[in-house]
């Protein structure tokens, strides 16, 4: 399993007048971090936007905040799949402060549905196999 990594700082817009993220905050940072995976296993949102073919809306999200992000500070996301079906998976990603400990858990479930009619629909077979090496077992 390999699990997709990628760090970036908190910025200024992202915190309250507390100096700590908003907690509405934490899914735009997962979202951030979800579409650079996308485009980084070779599914960029933007070609499935341009061929209006399918999409991967998020059915289901949850949050479970441990400790707060502050602004300035390198947060770490680690992103990987608990689950695979032909038509849906979902994604688990932790955020991790610079002092190694975990932030936030974000959890998603995606499902991919036809562009025309928003119905279900099987992910891509290139997708769903480029999506396999991320799923945690």
């Amino acid at each position: 399993m390999k699990t997709y990594t990628r760090t970036f700082p908190i910025l200024i817009h992202q915190v309250d007048a507390a100096g700590i993220v908003f907690f509405a905050n934490y899914f735009v940072l997962f979202h951030d971090v979800y579409e650079a995976f996308l485009t980084d296993i070779g599914h960029a949102i933007s070609k499935a936007i341009d061929e209006r073919e399918y999409i991967i809306p998020i059915a289901h999200c949850e949050g479970d905040y441990r400790r707060p992000m502050r602004h300035g500070e390198i947060i770490t996301a680690q992103l990987h799949l608990t689950e695979l079906r032909s038509a849906s998976f979902s994604v688990e990603t932790q955020l991790t402060g610079p002092d190694g400990i975990l932030r936030a858990i974000i959890k998603t479930r995606h499902v991919c549905v036809s562009s025309a009619t928003m119905k279900p629909m099987a992910l891509p077979a290139a997708l769903h196999a480029a999506l396999a090496e991320y799923l945690q077992t």
